[in-house]
């Protein structure tokens, strides 16, 4: 990832309902770290609109994107400290 992209995905960083608030980033991340961290969360965003269909249809995706969020969880819990 160069500078550039890691720029551009922080600066379009938006909060989203429902998910953790990642605005500020860590002194305990590196900027790459950081922006694979809100990669991986608008990643999740995007399939938690289409969670019904990846049930249904998507199984072993949907196994795929808890396992995911799992990960995402907890490395939010080590950087940013929020409790679950």
């Amino acid at each position: 990832m160069d500078n550039k992209t890691i720029n551009q995905i922080i600066d379009n960083y938006k909060p989203h309902k429902g998910f953790y608030n990642l605005t500020e980033r860590p002194k305990t991340l590196t900027k790459v770290k950081y922006a694979k961290v809100l990669n991986i969360q608008e990643f999740l965003v995007e399939q938690n609109n289409n969670i019904e269909y990846l049930k249904k249809f998507e199984p072993i995706q949907y196994e795929k994107d808890k396992e995911i969020s799992a990960e995402y969880q907890e490395i939010v819990k080590e950087h940013w400290g929020y409790k679950f």
